[in-house]
């Protein structure tokens, strides 16, 4: 999958800006800056998507401030073609129909039990990367950093691009 040099230069700028220390931006709106870049570089099996009209749904679980700078960070803007939208959801059942789900350090690890399905699951833990996560957010000297699960990301029918590899603090398992 190429993807237009716009993006690659976008996702660095946010790896930049994500790499200085969390009080020159907050850990929030970082988080949800990696949250909207991490969906364009995260190929969803056709079946994901009911039609090319579809948003990309990102579901939020545990973390309110995250929520909340997602939703102003893509209000009106699209990813690869679409439409991108935010749901605050309580458990996991009401994300089942999200692309992506962010399971904040506020939620339970009971979240993590859902169904396989093309769902790329972003969790907040910052040690090893819970089963059934994809992307794993730490903090590493004051700095927002990621962990990649590669064989989580293949149970869940997801291709994940070299170029989102290529910026993970960790990448665990291999990429078929």
């Amino acid at each position: 999958m190429r993807l237009p040099s716009l993006l690659w230069a976008a996702l660095l700028l946010t790896v930049h800006a994500a790499a200085q220390p969390v009080g020159a931006q907050s850990e929030s709106a970082v988080k949800a800056a990696f949250l909207y870049k991490f969906s364009a570089y995260v190929e969803w099996p056709a079946r994901a998507f009911g039609g090319p009209e579809e948003p990309v749904v990102i579901a939020v679980v545990g973390d309110d401030a995250v929520a909340s700078s997602l939703e102003q960070l893509i209000a009106g803007r699209p990813v690869e073609g679409r439409r991108i939208t935010a749901r605050r959801v309580g458990d996991g059942s009401a994300a089942e129909s999200a692309h992506m789900l962010f399971v904040g350090k506020g939620a339970g690890s009971e979240i993590l039990r859902l169904p396989p399905g093309a769902v790329l699951v972003v969790t907040d833990r910052g040690g090893p990367i819970p089963p059934g996560s994809v992307i794993d957010f730490s903090t590493d000297s004051g700095r927002v950093r990621f962990s990649v699960a590669l064989d989580a990301a293949e149970a869940r029918s997801l291709k994940l691009s070299a170029r989102l590899l290529a910026v993970a603090q960790t990448v665990l398992g291999t990429q078929r």
